[in-house]
Formats: C-alpha cells, structure tokens, sequence
C-alpha cells in the first residue's frame, strides 16, 4: 500500500513537523489538473496539441463531499461542463458545472486519478486551485495526527 505523509516545517534549524502550521495552512498538497485521458486521445488523433496542465495546491477537504477544482482552470484547459449540480454551500444553496478531468498528485506515489464529475467552483482566492473531496478521499486512508503536524494518505 503506498504511502505519503506531509508536514508543514518549523521555522527551527532543527527539522521538525509544526502543528500551528498545520492547524493554520491545512493538509494540503501540489496538484496538477489536466484534460481527462479519453478526451487526450481526441486531441492526439486530430493532431492537437494538448493543453499543459495546471500545476497548483490542493486541500483535503473532509467537509466537501465532492471534489471541487478552480473553475477557471478547467475553463483554461479548454473543457467544457458536462452538467450541473446543486450543491449546499456556505450562506445557500448554489447550482454549480461539472467537468471532467484528470488530478494528479506529483510527488506522490498515488497514480493519476481521472474524475467524472468535478465541480468548477472559484477558489483561487483562497490560494487554492482544488479541494479533494470525499469521492476521493473514499479511495484512500487518512490520518490527520494534529497532535504531531503531519497527516498522511495511504492508497
């Protein structure tokens, strides 16, 4: 089973996991979102250059049951919505697109994950261009150890 643990630095010469940083920043991990593969083999048969993907940060994100990705990446990849759905957000209700795409974890031994169903949502004012949701997070174990700094995805 492969594993990847993650921790936020202190500021110390001394290499140790900090908490605070944790508590403050959030398990969080680099991304790369990019067109879904059966969409990539489309683009190579017509000779088309696939868009790069877009590298950025990631949030676990335990209270979100679908994972969401900055709508305007997905828009800059060159997808299109697949449909909508209405979601509970903070302060209502909104109806939001789905896309498909392709997340992968580099740095990680977790394989390239295609997605069916994102929800494009604005989230690079938080500083973040994805929040892995429970539809991921179904595939994996995850410990969240406040108490040491560090949380880790078995997969």
């Amino acid at each position: 089973m492969p594993i990847f643990s993650r921790f936020w630095l202190t500021d110390s010469a001394v290499p140790a996991a900090d908490a605070d940083q944790l508590r403050l920043h959030g398990a969080v991990l680099q991304v790369e979102i990019s067109v879904p593969s059966t969409l990539g083999h489309i683009f190579q048969q017509a000779q088309t250059q696939l868009p790069a993907p877009h590298a950025g940060l990631a949030l676990i994100d335990t209270g979100a049951s679908i994972t969401a990705v900055e709508e305007s990446v997905l828009q800059g990849l060159g997808l299109s919505a697949t449909s909508a759905i209405q979601l509970e957000v903070p302060g209502g209700s909104a109806r939001r697109p789905l896309y498909d795409c392709d997340i992968t974890l580099p740095g990680t031994p977790i394989p390239t994950l295609p997605f069916n169903s994102v929800v494009g949502m604005g989230l690079a004012r938080l500083g973040f261009s994805a929040l892995i949701g429970r539809d991921l997070l179904r595939r994996f174990q995850l410990v969240y150890n406040g108490a040491e700094g560090f949380w880790t995805l078995a997969f």
